[in-house]
């Protein structure tokens, strides 16, 4: 099940784009900056703001340092990979980012009798439908190798929202079973602005895409499961994460990333990928 390679000129923006993403973790510009503005932004308007938000962005400074440090696990397969649950499971990364995110989550998916697990690849400086074909093409090749009937998609950050393509303006809806998304910019995101590549346009509040896919039939075979966090910096609220009428997790305290790493957010994934 291995993926089409991707071409020199995007591994080099990859890396280039990696450094940059890597530099503002390492300094602290992220979390600290976009919480301080979401904090700011909260108190201006009057609208209360969770609680213990500095110990909050400070494991998501933690959990983003790690991140960092496993990147390079990004080259191998994730852990599961020869699961035998009840489908494939696979894992879409955010935007910036790689397969290794998902280290932590994949082992737990595994440890829980589910998989195989599978780790998507894509160039996440392009648009949002070429990144769903090409997601639809990995999803076939999994279903041939493997026999099974359908797959479940879980997708971090633009991740969701990639997987969500594929299953409402795709073919996916007959090929899914469960589309769980950590964190994803549902309604769009004004962060996005300041990203490099295609999403800066795609997924900000209101875009064409957007509303492509809240115009889009509801699926009718996948079922779709949103987990957000009133914390989370960079989809920040309920304006930006939820999809209506859709099963809904939500936190309080877990900032962006730490989605990927928390204990009560792979419970819920399991929960709903076992039955």
């Amino acid at each position: 099940m291995r993926q089409p390679r991707h071409p020199a000129g995007q591994l080099v923006w990859r890396g280039a784009v990696a450094l940059v993403s890597d530099a503002l973790m390492a300094t602290g510009i992220y979390p600290f900056v976009p919480h301080a503005t979401m904090a700011w932004s909260r108190w201006r308007k009057a609208r209360p703001s969770p609680p213990r938000q500095v110990r909050t962005a400070l494991h998501e400074w933690g959990t983003a340092l790690a991140l960092s440090a496993a990147r390079p696990l990004g080259f191998l397969p994730l852990p599961g990979g020869r699961g035998r649950g009840p489908r494939p499971v696979i894992l879409v990364h955010g935007y910036a980012m790689n397969r290794a995110n998902f280290v932590v989550l994949a082992r737990r998916l595994a440890a829980a009798g589910l998989g195989p697990v599978l780790g998507f690849e894509y160039w996440t400086l392009g648009k949002t439908g070429s990144a769903a074909r090409r997601l639809g093409r990995y999803v076939d090749q999994v279903l041939a190798a493997t026999g099974a009937e359908a797959v479940d998609l879980v997708g971090h950050s633009m991740g969701g929202v990639v997987g969500r393509y594929y299953v409402t303006l795709g073919e996916g809806d007959r090929k899914v079973a469960n589309l769980i998304t950590l964190g994803s910019p549902h309604s769009g995101t004004d962060v996005s602005a300041i990203g490099l590549g295609a999403p800066t346009k795609e997924l900000l509040l209101n875009s064409t895409l957007i509303q492509r896919l809240d115009a889009a039939p509801r699926p009718s075979h996948a079922k779709v499961t949103v987990i957000w966090s009133r914390s989370d910096a960079l989809v920040p609220g309920a304006r930006h994460a939820r999809i209506d009428g859709v099963d809904e997790v939500l936190f309080d305290d877990l900032g962006h990333l730490s989605l990927l790493t928390d204990r009560r957010v792979a419970d819920e994934v399991i929960a709903r990928l076992a039955r």
